[in-house]
């Protein structure tokens, strides 16, 4: 730690997913120290292999008081670095090197850029989710949107984009994995009885693979948004899932939009769900938006 005048210089800490980067890693960390170096900043370079070393890591950087954490890999990298880090006194930066990086879009108003983004001085607030207490900063998802999510682990090893990834996971999830859910949902006070092949609740525009599923979603209104799909047939959704990126799947009767601060599913039967990617089982699911909950680095989206 370096103090300079009595004041304690800004260290920048850099938490590389090794599995995220899958082989690109020393590649990586050498953009990231040149611009380091180039840049006269102080710095540490930590590498991860899963949640739990990156909870560790996290609690032995507590002695830095000043200092930006960085999150290099995927969705799931940022969000572990998002549930493992006091939000209240951290500034926190996403560099999306994974295969799903939609947080950016979430965040950020211009395209990635190292260096930029890495010296940028700016800061803002953004909203974040939450689900039976744990942060999501994407999305969360439920039914068939919850086993495309946990489907897509199975097409990481393919050498095509995160999009390309995605549609083979909706493909195969068409396929496999059709059960509806029947839930009573519980939005802002107002209880229903659904029963839905589709669940999609986001904190942004974009979901897996950068689809346009909720593109009028935004960070920085204090909601989510939840798109819900009633119970259909194997065409009715291939057809209904030929419409997203054109948006004209929420024209369609059959989905509806919720704008909503806290929203409860209850379940006789424990339900899969995905938040950011990462698979978790429960009968009760609480979630609820935390609205400027996050303090980011950069430039925020308009």
């Amino acid at each position: 730690m370096t103090i300079e005048k009595g004041i304690e210089k800004e260290m920048h800490l850099f938490f590389i997913n090794k599995k995220s980067l899958r082989g690109r890693t020393d590649k990586c960390r050498a953009d990231i120290e040149r611009v380091c170096f180039d840049n006269s900043l102080l710095y540490e370079i930590i590498i991860t292999e899963s949640i739990t070393d990156l909870k560790n890591k996290v609690e032995q950087c507590r002695a830095y008081k000043n200092a930006v954490y960085y999150a290099v890999g995927g969705d799931g990298t940022f969000q572990a670095l998002v549930n493992a880090v006091d939000l209240d006194n951290t500034v926190l930066q996403y560099l999306p090197y994974g295969s799903g990086n939609n947080a950016y879009i979430t965040f950020y108003d211009e395209a990635f850029d190292l260096e930029r983004d890495i010296l940028s001085t700016d800061t803002f607030k953004a909203d974040l989710g939450q689900a039976n207490g744990e942060y999501f900063v994407t999305m969360f998802g439920l039914a068939l949107d919850a086993n495309i999510g946990n489907n897509l682990a199975k097409f990481k090893w393919l050498p095509f984009s995160g999009k390309v990834k995605y549609y083979a996971s909706i493909i195969y999830t068409l396929l496999f994995y059709r059960k509806p859910v029947n839930v009573t949902m519980t939005v802002d006070g107002v209880a229903e009885e659904k029963a839905s092949s589709f669940v999609s609740i986001t904190n942004g525009p974009t979901t897996g693979g950068n689809t346009p599923i909720s593109p009028h979603s935004s960070a920085f209104d204090g909601k989510l948004n939840a798109l819900v799909v009633d119970k259909l047939s194997f065409p009715q959704v291939v057809k209904l899932f030929s419409k997203i990126n054109t948006g004209e799947h929420l024209s369609d009767s059959r989905v509806s939009q919720y704008l909503f601060e806290e929203l409860i599913f209850k379940s006789h039967d424990k339900l899969l769900y995905e938040i950011d990617g990462e698979p978790h089982y429960a009968e009760l699911i609480k979630i609820n938006v935390c609205k400027d909950g996050i303090t980011l680095k950069g430039k925020r989206r308009k």
